[in-house]
């Protein structure tokens, strides 16, 4: 549109501040609007598996010593999901998983990190997630969640388990079925019905807010530049 325009007609308008202008709202929108329509329709963010067993290697040393970690406290190598958002870039995560600590373990490199999250999924869906970075402290009837920074898998582990016994005491039913394809179904379910659709809405409604602005300014923007033009 804007290479159409005859800036000569508008008095005194900067063409280069529109440019930069819309190249503001352009970088707004590219990092908030993925965030705006996962909080309008969360259950567009699925799980699919990715591969098996054989898949779940190492990549660089952070990777390489949670794993050996993981596989002391017994947990076995399932194989990886990869999380799909709307317009986001799809997350990797390499999954395993222990039925004596009744979680599966999600990896996933962030930078040269590893980044660990424990995951226990009911089959009423509620669902409880320790993770081993910030993660929002969350305690509803039928979400327990939070993030333990500095702590390593097996204090993250003990801390999980008094978490999932909870649930447990109070009559819920455990999921207990811990393969990746019980991991891609709960974890769909959990976004579209369950209680990470309110989770995802917290983590996202900064984008709803910067999205939503952004495009407010660009409608206001424009129907001035409309003016301008039919005047």
């Amino acid at each position: 549109m804007i290479g159409i325009v005859d800036f000569s007609r508008f008095d005194g308008l900067d063409p280069w501040r529109v440019l930069g202008f819309f190249a503001l709202i352009a970088f707004l929108l590219y990092r908030n609007l993925p965030g705006a329509l996962a909080f309008a329709w969360p259950g567009w963010v699925r799980l699919r598996a990715a591969g098996g067993p054989d898949d779940v290697v190492a990549r660089g040393p952070a990777m390489r010593d949670m794993l050996g970690q993981l596989e002391a406290l017994g947990f076995e190598r399932k194989g990886v999901v990869i999380e799909r958002r709307p317009l986001a870039r799809a997350a990797r995560d390499l999954v395993l998983a222990s039925p004596d600590a009744r979680c599966f373990a999600t990896v996933r490199q962030v930078r040269n990190e590893a980044w660990l999250s424990l995951v226990t999924h009911f089959s009423d869906g509620a669902a409880v997630i320790t993770a081993d970075f910030h993660w929002p402290s969350v305690d509803e009837a039928d979400y327990l969640a939070g993030g333990l920074p500095g702590n390593g898998p097996a204090e993250l582990v003990n801390a999980h388990r008094r978490r999932v016994q909870r649930f447990v005491d109070e009559g819920r039913p455990l999921d207990a079925r811990f393969d990746l394809e019980a991991l891609e179904e709960a974890g769909s379910r959990f976004y579209a019905k369950g209680p990470g659709k309110r989770e995802l809405r917290r983590k996202e409604i900064r984008g709803v807010i910067f999205a939503g602005g952004a495009l407010i300014f660009m409608g206001s923007f424009l129907v001035q530049l409309a003016r301008r033009l039919a005047g």
